[in-house]
């Protein structure tokens, strides 16, 4: 009777603990499919979560508080939903092998209800960040639902009191931390490794910009900027040891390009049409990497001699709406992705054209279809008169027109860049050295850097900054 007695609870409390141990495979699965498509966002791609406006996880990823958690910890927000969900396998797994071995399972019970309250505290903050950024990640949703089910099954499920006992502390603590922080460590260099939505770009590679002439102000001495490098080769020879292998790299790749004819003729250019380096770029306007090769590009402008470079942007929003590369996804409502192409479109002949769209990119986090066309009517041209534009059939031609441009030449993520009819690496150094070079790839200066590395089978390099 007493033998039968003691072990009546056993499966009661295998039972909670056995539903633990399938929730927490369950947020760590689902961890893992939110990382990988935060990787497929920041790579240009375009995710299966982002739905619509108020239903998308890419708002709440690029978020300014998903960016600083991220910059603050080292892993992003779906990361750290994998650590928590491994050590709550952890403490299960642990559960269990203790009371099969008929062991005190009091420190991994503890462990597993701190990791439950941890859980409803992160559900909370995170749930208040996403409802700030304006949208609603539907997979963070679904976190939070486990999250909440683990955490009643930790209370109700498990034996004993909720609560640790006066000499329970340091067991509980001491399984429960170490298991989290080798869960931790373990990610941190992936998670350093995944890009961040507010990653510096190259520009800060470049030289400094010529100083604008001014008056300085009486008994203020002026500041002085460093002079621009003389030559192509001074400029190679300033740059990091592993930038001069990027640079090596992306001009062995760019070489192996074959040039081609352009498929459409300018519709608005910057810079002259005989410029010794023409770019050509497509961008998505919720694409982090785009967002910083606009900036780049914008750096560079201030940095080459004048008609040296011009520049063409086309649109290649990731938008089976509006795009007919991209397949369908959801609704058909208008997306940012799709509104703020058909604005950038609109603005092409507006003298005001560049500073807009680089207004649109420094939004992107905040980015909605309302604030798209806030910025594009925020200068030379009416909104009713953008509105109206965008709307017509001239502008859904020229977005085909840009995204037929960019399949011949296989786009398989954003931005696409292209100079003088090759594509190249979106780097603002790279395109930089080119423009110091005239165009001419094979130009003497670059025999400073080093060799390239062989390419990968296939003739595809994954350099960091181009996006597949």
């Amino acid at each position: 009777m007493s033998s039968k007695s003691s072990s009546s609870p056993t499966p009661v409390a295998t039972r909670g603990a056995l539903a633990l141990l399938v929730l927490g495979l369950a947020v760590s699965g689902l961890a893992i499919y939110q990382w990988m498509q935060l990787l497929t966002l920041r790579g240009g791609g375009a995710t299966s979560c982002g739905f619509s406006e108020t239903v998308n996880c890419e708002t709440v990823w690029n978020s300014a508080f998903a960016s600083r958690v991220h910059e603050l910890v080292g892993i992003p927000v779906a990361g750290l939903g994998l650590v928590w969900g491994l050590a709550a396998v952890g403490l299960s797994a642990l559960f269990l092998t203790w009371a099969s071995a008929g062991k005190d399972v009091r420190p991994a019970a503890n462990g597993l209800r701190l990791v439950a309250a941890a859980g409803i505290v992160s559900v909370v903050v995170f749930g208040v960040a996403s409802a700030q950024s304006g949208a609603m990640c539907p997979t963070c949703l679904a976190t939070y639902a486990l999250v909440a089910v683990f955490a009643g099954v930790a209370v109700k499920g498990l034996p004993g009191p909720v609560l640790p006992g006066a000499g329970e502390w340091g067991a509980s603590l001491k399984w429960t931390v170490g298991i989290t922080a080798a869960v931790f460590v373990a990610a941190l260099m992936p998670g350093r490794a995944t890009p961040k939505a507010s990653d510096a770009s190259g520009a800060s590679l470049l030289p400094p910009a010529p100083p604008v002439a001014s008056t300085p102000l009486p008994g203020v001495t002026p500041r002085e900027t460093p002079p621009p490098p003389a030559s192509l080769e001074e400029f190679l020879r300033s740059l990091p040891p592993q930038h001069q292998q990027f640079l090596s790299d992306a001009l062995a790749a760019y070489r192996a390009e074959t040039p081609q004819p352009a498929a459409a003729p300018a519709r608005h250019r910057y810079g002259p049409v005989d410029a010794p380096v023409k770019i050509v770029e497509w961008t998505d306007s919720k694409c982090p990497h785009c967002k910083s090769l606009v900036e780049e590009l914008s750096a560079l402008k201030k940095r080459v001699p004048e008609g040296k470079l011009s520049l063409e942007a086309r649109q290649f929003p990731l938008d089976g709406a509006c795009n007919p590369a991209i397949p369908r996804r959801g609704p058909d409502a208008p997306s940012v992705r799709c509104v703020a192409a058909r604005a950038q479109i609109c603005l092409e002949g507006a003298p005001d054209y560049w500073e807009l769209r680089e207004k649109m990119f420094a939004a992107q986090a905040v980015l909605d279809t309302e604030r798209a066309v806030e910025i594009a009517s925020s200068g030379s041209v009416p909104r009713s008169q953008l509105e109206v534009c965008m709307s017509s059939p001239a502008t859904a031609a020229k977005l085909q027109e840009d995204s037929r441009y960019a399949m011949r030449h296989h786009i398989q993520g954003t931005p696409l860049v292209l100079v003088n009819g090759r594509e190249a690496m979106p780097s603002a150094p790279f395109l930089y050295a080119l423009v110091m070079a005239d165009g001419n790839p094979s130009a003497p200066a670059f025999s400073v850097l080093p060799p390239p590395r062989p390419r990968p089978a296939g003739g595809h390099d994954d350099h960091a900054g181009h996006n597949h």
